[in-house]
Formats: C-alpha cells, sequence, structure tokens
C-alpha cells in the first residue's frame, strides 16, 4: 500500500504565519526600518492564508507567478509607505531565500527528509540571522546610528534640526497612531522664543495650563504618553504646520518635547 503524507491545516498554518512574521521581522531589522509588528503580522497572516489555500487548490495556487504575487502582497503589507521601500523587499526576498537555504541544510545535516518543525525553523532563523547578520553588520550599525537634517516649521517660524535616526523609536500618537518625533525645546528656541520657559515645567499637564493662557500656543497642544525602561509619564506634542527630513516632506508625524531627546550631534530623534 502507498504512503499517503498527510499534512495538517493548522500545523501549516503556524510553521507559515511564523516563518513570514520572522522574514519580516528580520528583513526590518538588517534595514534599521521602524519595527511595525502588527503590519507584520498583517503580512504573515496571508501569507498563511496563501499556503493553507495552495494546500486545497495545488498548482492553480502553488506556482512560480502565484508566489511571486503572495511575496508582493506581503512587502506591501509589510512595508509599503516605508522609507527604502525597495531595498526592504529586496531584504525580505534574500531573508526568504536564506531561510530556505538553512532549512534544507540543517535538514541534510540531520540526514533526514525536508520536513518542517518547530525546532528546525528556529535552528533555520538563527542560523539565518548569524549569516545575515555578519554580512551587514557594518551597513546595518551605520544606518542605526543615521543624523539626517531636518527642518521644523511652527507658529509661522522655522528651526533647523539634526535628528537621529533611531529604528527602536516606537513612540506613537495612541489617538491616530502617527509616529512621534522627539525634539529638545532648546533646539527649538528660534520658534518657541519667550514661550521656551513654559515647556521647562516638569509636568506636562503644567505645561498644557500654561499654554492655555497664551494666545498663540491655545488649542495647539496635546498629551502623548511615552514609556521607556524604568520610567513613563507623558510628554507635550504638537502638529508642526510643515516638516522635512532628509529632504522628504512629512505629514505624518507629530513632534513632542523632552530634554532627554538630545545627544552627541543631534537635538531630535525620529
Amino acid at each position: 500500500m502507498p504512503c499517503m503524507k498527510v499534512i495538517w491545516v493548522d500545523v501549516c498554518f503556524a510553521i507559515n504565519f511564523c516563518a513570514d512574521y520572522f522574514i519580516c521581522l528580520l528583513a526590518a531589522r538588517l534595514c534599521a526600518a521602524p519595527l511595525r509588528r502588527g503590519r507584520y503580522a498583517a503580512a504573515a497572516l496571508f501569507g498563511a492564508i496563501y499556503a493553507v489555500a495552495a494546500l486545497f487548490f495545488g498548482a492553480a495556487a502553488d506556482s512560480g507567478a502565484g508566489r511571486l504575487a503572495a511575496a508582493a502582497v506581503m512587502c506591501a503589507l509589510a512595508f509599503w509607505g516605508e522609507r527604502g521601500f525597495a531595498r526592504l523587499c529586496a531584504a525580505f526576498f534574500a531573508v526568504s531565500a536564506a531561510l530556505g537555504g538553512g532549512i534544507w541544510a540543517l535538514a541534510r545535516g540531520a540526514g533526514g527528509e525536508l520536513r518542517l518543525s518547530p525546532a528546525l525553523l528556529a535552528g533555520s532563523f538563527a542560523l539565518t540571522w548569524a549569516a545575515l547578520g555578519l554580512l551587514l553588520r557594518g551597513s546595518v550599525r551605520k544606518r542605526e546610528r543615521e543624523i539626517v537634517p531636518a527642518e521644523l516649521c511652527f507658529l509661522g517660524k522655522r528651526a533647523q534640526l539634526r535628528a537621529l535616526v533611531d529604528t527602536g523609536n516606537s513612540l506613537t500618537d495612541p489617538i491616530t497612531a502617527e509616529h512621534v518625533m522627539v525634539v529638545a525645546p532648546d533646539a527649538l528656541r528660534p520658534i518657541l522664543g519667550d514661550y521656551l520657559s513654559i515647556f521647562t515645567l516638569s509636568d506636562a499637564a503644567d505645561v498644557l495650563q500654561a499654554a492655555d493662557a497664551v494666545p498663540a500656543l491655545r488649542g495647539t497642544l496635546r498629551l502623548v504618553p511615552y514609556s521607556a525602561v524604568g520610567s513613563k509619564g507623558m510628554l507635550v506634542a504638537f502638529r508642526p504646520d510643515a516638516l522635512t527630513v532628509a529632504g522628504r516632506e512629512r505629514r505624518d508625524i507629530l513632534a513632542a518635547l523632552s530634554p532627554s531627546a538630545s545627544g552627541d550631534g543631534f537635538e531630535a530623534i525620529i
């Protein structure tokens, strides 16, 4: 009697979801891009659904063109709108190829046939991350330390900034889900001028109350919660009238003020 191969749908879904999620995550890390874990989960969900559909529809779905189209959709779900979208897509395909090679190498080394398992998948990811990390470590570190010029316009005035591109900055406005750029108050002296003393108050609620008494600032500020290692609280934020980062106009970023946003060669973190 011929041996039948049994594939459990839930196992197929789970393994593909995990694999696709970590492929997106590794691609973003290698390109030093801001981590959007929710988007990676959406891309992984699509990839897992496609893998399960391929079990039922066979060649109609599991073809070279079908896989390429599915990968393109996953890239769009995970990275569309990010700076360096093409580079992220290239990294996605490179990590996918490296992961497949890692799985094949580990399976061959074990002397068995190629069967995906959580242990094999985890070992392949560790091997892929180590190999790609060694190859691209220098370029990743350079991007993680990238300092770019920025120009912020608010209250009809402008300030020139040097912004550190921090891939670990996940601060967002919980209401609009927009990214928040953190700026040292002193860097905005050309804009805030005589109002700067208001923003040196230690309590964010006090800043809002004091700003409400100034006609030019009334209604322009909001509070954004933050959480860091060992501390959490609120930052005073505002929507710039205009903002350019590395020569690119950005309308999806708020600015929050914090004295800790300055460092060696920069006075803002984005």
